[in-house]
């Protein structure tokens, strides 16, 4: 199958002295990456630290490679030192020796690149991570280190032609052609603070750049709101636009209907309790309110996601909150993905801890019918629980001075994380449970072989849901990305309630404490002790889950689940 999508990725950053810079084969490398699992061909056209002969190949290459006619896009990115000479933009390759008044190493024209692209491809994609300041923003370059200036200690010499380090100029764009530059018309583009491996325009355009169905205009406008916070607003990304029609980079509007498919499911799945409730012969009028409580809610999520759709499909942007980072942000995030993902995938395991109860309860319809309206809505008061405290822990340690949320927790930390909510929640949520469920003498009590295949698959569900109810992410990629993670969180689940539990049946800890609330059925303090003693393993078993799938979904998208 012919190739419509190209790419020609350069990062230079091994210049001499003190041109060198940093972060361009980081930028790179990561365009190259995120282009890739994009649907563009880089296998060829990439390079890091290229001298002006190795430049010249791989651009010969690039053009040679979009005259083919079935490529319908042909992308130019660049990171690294760029100038201007007669209002025609160069990219500067490594070789260049800034303090050498006299030489011959000439630089590679970005125009003549774009006209060659614009006579073989459908739409170009021009991105220029590199100096555009000016004459009057020179001062400034000399006296920031981390800015892409040119001009250092002196004049920068051609041959024996001045070159005046005054940034790139504006291009005119042609007929379907985009071209967006790292900073604005006389300002600089900065490489990036110490530590930081991307510069601030790359690091958000990746941000953005697999966001489905998000136009290129309405991608680089986000990417300034985002570049101007990341620089305190001492850098504006720029962009000028010829195209016919909107370019996407990740099309594929279905996709974000297809997220609304499991509010659908749980509405589906919540109707079933209701619907026996209604059938029951005993049934009171608050049991019925209460049987359609869940229904409706379902139905509230299904047009919140619906209306985040349509929303999304209008370009809407909601703009970071000034509190990123903080605890209160982190808390709110937790808070609103935690409970709705707790909430769709509370919807099917209980149905399955239904029908494991019903299995140990010999019993007619009648009997039965309020049964699943109890554990639905036990269900999903534990697994709100456990959704916000294992999500806010996640990421919250504790510090010298109080709550602290970290940005780029370790995989090990995570986990264990995520376990620490998962005891928070098991010790709120168990008891309340068995306090229901336990004063009626003839029912069975909700043991862990009960509990807990209910529970960990409704684990595995609530981050699916969580990652793919999120619809500015959502792919098809990122579907099975957390399709993945869930199974193998599914089976960790298993293996580690292996690993806890059968040392407790061993030793006749869990008999003895099944015979405990068997003796105090009637005993509320006695029912919630025993629902703490049996909350502490199954919230860990529960938090290695949710761990392990954060941790796979994080790696393998290099995004993080609650941003």
């Amino acid at each position: 199958m012919a190739v419509s999508r190209r790419a020609l990725v350069i990062g230079n950053g091994g210049y001499r002295g003190r041109l060198a810079l940093r972060c361009p084969p980081n930028d790179a490398a990561q365009i190259r990456q995120s282009l890739t699992e994009l649907g563009f061909d880089v296998t060829t056209t990439f390079g890091v630290d290229l001298d002006f002969g190795a430049m010249r190949s791989v651009v010969d290459n690039f053009i040679r490679l979009v005259n083919d006619p079935a490529t319908t896009t042909s992308l130019l990115y660049y990171s690294g030192h760029g100038v201007q000479i007669n209002d025609r933009n160069y990219m500067i390759p490594v070789d260049f020796d800034p303090l050498k008044r006299y030489q011959e190493i000439p630089f590679v024209s970005v125009q003549s690149i774009v006209e060659q692209m614009t006579s073989a491809t459908a739409v170009r994609i021009i991105l220029l991570d590199a100096c555009r300041s000016n004459a009057e923003a020179q001062t400034f370059v000399e006296n920031v280190p981390t800015a892409k200036g040119l001009k250092i200690d002196k004049d920068v010499f051609q041959g024996d032609q001045l070159v005046t380090a005054n940034g790139l100029a504006s291009m005119q764009a042609e007929i379907n052609t985009f071209i967006a530059f790292a900073a604005a018309p006389g300002k600089v583009a900065f490489e990036g603070n110490v530590g930081e491996s991307l510069s601030p325009f790359t690091a958000s355009f990746l941000k953005y750049i697999d966001s489905v169905d998000l136009p290129i205009s309405n991608l680089t406008s986000r990417v300034r709101y985002d570049v101007l916070a990341r620089t305190k607003n001492n850098q504006k990304s720029w962009d000028q636009s010829s195209l016919m029609e909107p370019f996407y980079f990740n099309p594929g509007s279905l996709l974000l209907f297809t997220g609304n498919l499991m509010a659908l499911v749980s509405l589906i799945v919540s109707i079933i309790p209701y619907s026996m409730v209604l059938g029951w012969s005993q049934a009171t009028w608050p049991w019925v309110a209460s049987g359609l409580v869940m229904p409706t809610i379902s139905l509230c999520v299904l047009l919140f996601g619906m209306q985040s759709v349509y929303s999304r499909l209008r370009g809407r942007y909601v703009r970071e909150a000034d509190d990123a980072g903080t605890v209160r942000r982190h808390l709110t995030t937790s808070a609103q993905k935690g409970i709705l993902g707790g909430y769709l995938g509370s919807s099917v395991s209980a149905m399955l801890l239904s029908a494991l109860y019903y299995l140990n309860w010999e019993m007619d319809y009648d009997s039965f019918a309020s049964v699943p309206l109890e554990i639905t809505i036990a269900t999903t008061l534990a697994a709100g629980l456990l959704g916000v405290l294992s999500l806010f822990w996640a990421r919250a340690s504790i510090g010298l001075g109080g709550l602290i949320i970290l940005a780029a927790p370790s995989p090990i930390r995570i986990l264990l994380g995520t376990t620490f909510g998962g005891i928070l929640a098991g010790l709120i949520a168990t008891p309340l449970i068995m306090m229901r469920f336990g004063p009626t003498p003839d029912r069975p009590p909700m043991t862990p072989d009960l509990l807990l295949p209910g529970t960990i698959l409704g684990a595995s569900i609530f981050i699916f849901s969580v990652v793919n109810f999120d619809f500015e992410r959502l792919s098809a990629r990122r579907i099975w990305q957390s399709v993945k993670a869930s199974l193998i969180a599914l089976g960790v689940g298993a293996m580690a309630a292996v690993v806890i539990f059968s040392p407790l049946y061993l030793l006749g800890i869990a008999d003895a404490v099944k015979t405990y609330l068997e003796d105090n059925y009637d005993n509320m303090a006695a029912l919630a002790k025993g629902g703490a003693a049996y909350g502490i393993p199954v919230g860990i078993v529960l938090g290695i889950v949710i761990g392990t799938a954060v941790i796979l979904t994080e790696r393998w998208s290099r995004k993080p689940v609650l941003d």
